[in-house]
């Protein structure tokens, strides 16, 4: 937000964008967030000819990166490999989220890897299938190509802490790969109730410590910003048009968290306004969530501007 203190100041226009390439997934991870809605009777993929209009789209309406997630899964896309040529030629920034049961070589600003497991029976019980060990591999070998052909790659790999006691055997498991961060994160949860009960605080505070233990062992541990966040319940979601998320069919959610919530398209000619215009309903929200701090930054500097004629 700070690298672009002049959309917070002024004009307000999209930094990110989300897009989901597909509606489907080679996953069945039952804490998924898009589980909680109906997806369309046939399953769909965003063609390529299709992608190339909307980010066009989206460059004009002042959109700097883009975030390659789902949804569903985005490598399983029949053409991945098309619209990531596309970006890379273009010199798009793009990033993508994944759980690289399918391995492409491909060279984005960052590929996260969706791990959460330490062996192939918590694979499958966090995940629905048994690919750990296919993850694995996919990992070292792309982390061998980036070596040479894409230097510039960050290759992460993440788990959503659920137990305390997950922490050190997710480390111990895979520690050996060649990842350039290894990242701790919390539950996500509609108005933070995962962490609703009388020994949260408790628990929290002994994952937090015990991240930061490893940490001092390994420099690319890395705790998820959100640990700080997990009673912050906002009014307002202040930051929204900071980031617009796209579905499979071009169709503008609300936000990446809430694919039910369509507020236009993004070929309309009035879509940064019919977004800017669109509320939700902020109980309903998942804490915390990626806009939290961005929520916060800019409700700070509207409350500040009130008094901005005096030093």
């Amino acid at each position: 937000m700070f690298s672009h203190m002049e959309r917070v100041l002024k004009d307000h226009r999209p930094i990110t964008a989300d897009i989901f390439l597909t509606n489907y997934c080679n996953n069945k991870c039952p804490y998924c967030t898009y589980r909680r809605w109906e997806l369309d009777a046939c399953a769909y993929s965003m063609k390529y000819e299709e992608f190339i209009t909307y980010a066009e789209r989206l460059r004009n309406l002042g959109v700097q990166g883009i975030i390659l997630t789902g949804g569903g899964e985005p490598t399983i896309n029949p053409d991945i490999m098309k619209i990531t040529g596309w970006m890379e030629e273009q010199g798009i920034h793009y990033g993508i989220n994944t759980n690289f049961n399918n391995l492409i070589y491909i060279k984005p600003d960052y590929l996260k890897v969706s791990l959460d497991a330490w062996n192939e029976e918590s694979y499958e019980k966090k995940r629905g299938v048994r690919a750990y060990e296919k993850v694995r591999d996919n990992i070292a070998r792309y982390a061998s190509w980036k070596k040479i052909n894409s230097p510039w790659t960050s290759l992460g790999i993440q788990i959503v802490v659920q137990d305390y006691y997950d922490i050190y055997k997710f480390y111990e498991a895979n520690e050996d790969l060649p990842v350039d961060y290894i990242s701790f994160r919390p539950v996500e949860s509609v108005a933070g109730d995962f962490y609703n009960h009388e020994y949260a605080e408790q628990e929290v505070k002994q994952i937090v410590e015990t991240v930061k233990v490893l940490k001092r062992i390994d420099e690319r541990v890395t705790l998820n910003f959100k640990w700080d966040m997990l009673d912050t319940q906002q009014d307002a979601c202040t930051a929204q048009w900071a980031q617009m998320a796209l579905n499979e069919h071009g169709e503008v959610m609300y936000c990446c968290h809430k694919p039910y919530q369509i507020v236009g398209h993004v070929m309309d000619g009035d879509i940064l306004e019919k977004k800017q215009k669109a509320g939700t309903e902020m109980d309903q929200c998942d804490i915390p969530c990626r806009m939290t701090a961005p929520n916060m930054f800019v409700a700070q500097v509207e409350k500040e501007r009130t008094d901005a004629f005096f030093i």
